[in-house]
């Protein structure tokens, strides 16, 4: 782990490593060996230091993808006519860098069958898209039916419900080539079949590990020749082997990586 590697969930083994140094070194001046104390205070230092390095290289990197966000989200209002403001997008949502790559596909590519992993603002925003580009329709899996059900109540304000499904997928246990996972209920979808455009935004990573794979091992048969692929979250390092799966599917299309806070991954299966 480098110096400028750290991530934000590090802060808090380094707050526990500083801790227990300080812990030792007041025992060791109480009950031990005094001359041992200037070495762990040495220690506590690095420790301290490594901790302002990580929060000053961490803020450098929130500037950045703050100004990307915001660059994103004027693409996204000035393309789409908007009858009334968009959801908001959250940590737990899908990023405005998402959201545009969307939008640019559609535009591009102008799908006809169309199934989304994870409904949300990105719903809204493809169901705008398609409306324009004359695409779609939209169908789109959400294990939380709270949260599916405001997606549906989204689509309804904005005049969009001809133009996206949201359906109650309920997390089950399925059987994939590695093994039994916990995955979407793909019931609501058997007959869907060539799917133009697929977009794995789901289910979350707290749903176990390996949570995006069974997306290639359960969908990769289903799409059609030439599709297009969309990988939110590539950025983190339990999607890289699914991630790899399916660019070693897209072969010599290769795979366009977004540079973004959760990473983005758009690829195209060959013709």
């Amino acid at each position: 782990m480098t110096l400028f590697a750290l991530k934000h969930e590090d802060t808090r083994r380094i707050f526990t490593l500083a801790g227990l140094l300080v812990t030792a070194a007041a025992l060791l001046a109480l009950f031990a060996r005094p001359w041992l104390v200037p070495a762990l205070l040495i220690l506590i230092f690095l420790v301290l230091a490594l901790l302002v390095a990580h929060y000053y290289r961490a803020g450098q990197e929130d500037r950045v993808w703050q100004i990307q966000d915001i660059q994103d989200l004027q693409f996204i209002q000035s393309t789409l006519d908007l009858v009334r403001p968009l959801p908001y997008f959250t940590r737990w949502s899908s990023s405005p860098a998402l959201a545009a790559r969307l939008i640019s596909t559609v535009r591009q590519h102008r799908p006809q069958r169309i199934l989304e992993l994870g409904s949300g603002a990105s719903t809204v925003v493809m169901a705008y898209a398609c409306r324009d580009a004359s695409a779609g329709p939209i169908v789109s899996l959400d294990h939380d039916p709270e949260y599916a059900a405001i997606t549906r109540r989204e689509l309804a304000a904005h005049g969009l419900s001809d133009r996206a499904t949201v359906h109650d997928a309920p997390l089950v246990t399925i059987q994939t080539s590695r093994g039994a996972r916990t995955w979407y209920d793909l019931s609501a979808i058997e007959g869907m079949k060539d799917i133009d455009l697929l977009i794995v935004d789901g289910p979350p990573r707290k749903t176990g590990p390996d949570a995006r794979w069974p997306a290639f091992d359960q969908l990769h048969s289903r799409l059609a020749p030439g599709a297009v692929v969309v990988l939110d979250d590539t950025a983190r390092e339990d999607e890289s082997e699914s991630r790899h799966a399916w660019i070693t599917l897209a072969r010599e299309h290769g795979a366009q990586q977004i540079r973004s806070q959760k990473g983005v991954t758009i690829l195209q299966l060959p013709g």
